[in-house]
């Protein structure tokens, strides 16, 4: 059966009234401002603050390289501000619930059955990415633009102070998650679902990998007093509820149940949650139980990732993989007492035996045997993921992982140079 479509005549109907409504709402709490909350927050979790104001130091200092990365995030930010806001109702495929406020996608593998007249159901190639998911119809583009926006704004208002941008952001974070006629629901129960199969799979859950930029916003918003004690209860509220979605619902005991990439990922957007909600305990134990679930399963003692290298992109998800887990090392490292660096199990597997393995590849000392059908083959594409990545790292856990003639920097975006503040 194929999903129904909105009208467009009724969608512009019901979004012009929708947006009187905000402008209402918008305007009545600026004149009637409520009491702020937490003014002194704790540092930010998703990003190392000793490496931003490394980059403070360095803007200051009138670094050309810093100084061209920050007028690039202010131009980028300086967009952002004319943007309108586009939330999860703004999709025209109605999520199988009827719930246009349920997040909706569609599996970026997934390709209509050349075999059948209506191509249902639609059917899998791994790695090939179908272009028809990744419309406005469906929301993962939405929310990749929701994510990327609040990053851009953040950084731009963390190195200019200049508060037009956070009330920027914080106009994103309403819409998405405070109006109740805007926001999207606290789940993913429709997410990578496959037209004619599946109305959603555990998988959609690693669209929602980058939810801590939103985490960061809302610290941002309590550090500077622009956070209303019933903003903050209501997004509390819904934190709560979407952590109980990723921890008790089929789909999210699946996904933590994955032994490659997919649990990775699900660790890093759920560890931060955890410590913003204060629940310290829980970020000990997922921390300490990576050692055993995540090092010692995903990792062999020579290093390979054997569920990443039998994907028909070896090299990204190799990569992919290894970046998740340093992300939750350094939020771990931050905000526990736990170092999954220089953890090693009884078989001496750590997680740099995992980079390490990479190595020998990236000097041309070996050749990448498994399939890497995207970036045009496995050299490229280490060159293009690996170098990089494992410079980021190097920089974020203050580690040496690349031989001395390697250096990531080069591909680094103006983003990741205020990030990870690299020395130039």
């Amino acid at each position: 059966m194929k999903p129904k479509l909105l009208t467009v005549f009724a969608l512009a109907l019901f979004l012009a009234g929708f947006a009187r409504k905000a402008k209402t709402a918008l305007s009545n709490s600026n004149t009637t401002p409520e009491p702020t909350v937490n003014q002194n927050s704790r540092p930010l979790i998703y990003l190392n603050e000793d490496r931003l104001n490394l980059a403070k130091k360095e803007i200051e200092s009138n670094n050309p390289i810093y100084i061209k990365a920050y007028q690039s995030v202010l131009e980028s930010a300086n967009v952002e501000l004319t943007k309108e806001v586009d939330p999860v109702i703004n999709k025209t495929i109605v999520p199988p619930s009827g719930d246009m406020q349920d997040y909706y996608s569609i599996h970026p593998y997934a390709w209509p059955n050349p075999n059948t007249e209506d191509g249902l159901p639609w059917i899998g190639k791994d790695g090939q990415l179908n272009p028809m998911t990744r419309g406005s119809d469906t929301d993962y583009t939405r929310l990749r633009s929701m994510f990327d926006s609040l990053e851009t704004l953040a950084l731009a208002y963390y190195f200019s102070g200049d508060e037009r941008y956070l009330k920027k952001a914080q106009m994103i974070v309403d819409t998405w998650f405070i109006n109740p006629k805007t926001r999207v629901n606290p789940n993913i129960d429709y997410g990578q679902g496959v037209p004619g199969k599946i109305e959603g799979r555990m998988f959609g859950i690693i669209e929602f990998s980058h939810f801590g930029k939103v985490i960061t916003v809302l610290q941002l918003l309590e550090r500077n007093g622009l956070w209303s004690l019933s903003n903050k209860s209501i997004m509390n509220q819904w934190l709560e509820e979407y952590y109980v979605w990723l921890t008790t619902s089929k789909f999210g005991v699946g996904e933590r149940s994955r032994t490659n990439n997919h649990s990775s990922n699900y660790d890093y957007q759920i560890l931060g949650i955890m410590i913003y909600l204060g629940k310290s305990d829980l970020a000990n134990k997922l921390v300490e139980t990576a050692k055993t679930e995540r090092i010692a399963i995903q990792i062999r003692a020579d290093g390979s990732q054997p569920r990443e290298l039998a994907r028909t992109k070896s090299v990204n998800y190799t990569v992919n993989n290894l970046w998740a887990l340093a992300r939750v090392t350094d939020i771990g490292r931050r905000f526990t007492n736990i170092d999954l660096w220089n953890h090693q199990t009884a078989e001496g597997v750590s997680l740099k035996t995992g980079f390490d393995f990479v190595i020998p590849y990236l000097l041309g000392d070996k050749d990448w045997r498994w399939e890497q059908i995207q970036g045009g083959g496995a050299v490229k594409q280490l060159d293009r993921m690996a170098v990089p990545m494992f410079t980021r790292t190097e920089l974020m856990l203050g580690e040496d992982i690349l031989p001395d003639q390697f250096d990531g920097t080069d591909q680094f975006s103006a983003k990741d140079i205020l990030i990870f503040a690299p020395a130039k």
